[in-house]
């Protein structure tokens, strides 16, 4: 404990930081004595959800409190409480865009900030303004920007592949390309990811498996233990006998039991 700083200051703080959001902004506003403290102090967000309609029309929200910063002949930010469901309006002096981004960057743009659970339903770009946080499982429906993040976050949803060090890094990613999308799963961009697993919650085309593996094999630098699950139309058999045949690779039962088949991609004849 710093010399300088009385127990009572130190025990403020450390109260200061882990209460709820509305609770430090209603202590902020009755508490002129805590302000500065509040100002430096990392947010713990339980969920943060942005949603960009247009650049006069962006809705967030933190926790229980929704903000929607529009515009209808006049700038306003509305603030509404889930749990109680009342709702504020008020004027700003700065278009919907701005105003969003300079709230998103007062609250969420501080060092040591963690968020348990993020969704981005087209995420506005100056989230890249936002210095380096911590997320733990993030969700994407749509985005351009993401957060830059200050470890890998474990868990990641996303609608489409795309090369992004957020995917590269995460821990598991998982991918679900709606059945009305006509897209096929990018096998050069997923087996450049780092995961130690990847889900595609979507039907994968067998030689799409197939040069997935293929890809994998041709990497010195792909973590141990790191695995795909993907769904397929044809039998598991047939998906490793082309995977034999194809990759010149070595086919082994575990157990007797078809399902744990393993290849060891590695192998060359000898």
């Amino acid at each position: 404990m710093s010399r300088s700083k009385p127990l009572a200051y130190q025990s403020s703080k450390a109260v200061l930081e882990y209460i709820s959001f509305g609770k430090r902004k209603h202590f902020y506003a009755i508490c002129p004595e805590i302000r500065k403290m509040e100002e430096m102090l990392p947010y713990h967000f339980d969920f943060v959800e942005l949603f960009s309609v247009a650049q006069d029309d962006i809705i967030m929200t933190i926790n229980t409190l929704h903000f929607c910063f529009w515009e209808n002949e006049e700038n306003i930010m509305s603030m509404r409480n889930e749990s109680t469901e009342k709702r504020v309006d008020q004027l700003t002096c700065l278009g919907p865009e701005q105003a969003a981004e300079k709230f998103f960057l007062y609250n969420l743009s501080r060092k040591g900030t963690r968020i348990k659970n993020v969704e981005l339903n087209t995420g506005p770009l100056f989230i890249l303004k936002c210095i380096p946080i911590a997320i733990k499982n993030l969700d994407v429906k749509r985005t351009t920007a993401w957060f830059p993040t200050i470890i890998p976050i474990e868990n990641v949803k996303v609608r489409t592949t795309v090369r992004e060090d957020t995917l590269k890094l995460a821990k598991h990613v998982t991918v679900r390309i709606l059945g009305h999308v006509a897209e096929r799963i990018n096998t050069e961009i997923v087996s450049e990811w780092n995961c130690e697993s990847i889900r595609i919650d979507s039907l994968m085309y067998y030689t799409d498996i197939a040069d997935y593996c293929n890809k994998v094999s041709k990497r010195t630098d792909r973590p141990i233990g790191s695995r795909l699950m993907a769904r397929q139309m044809l039998s598991v058999k047939f998906v490793f006998d082309l995977l034999h045949s194809e990759m010149n690779a070595r086919k082994t039962v575990l157990n007797g039991r078809a399902a744990q088949l393993m290849y060891s991609l590695f192998e060359e004849d000898l």
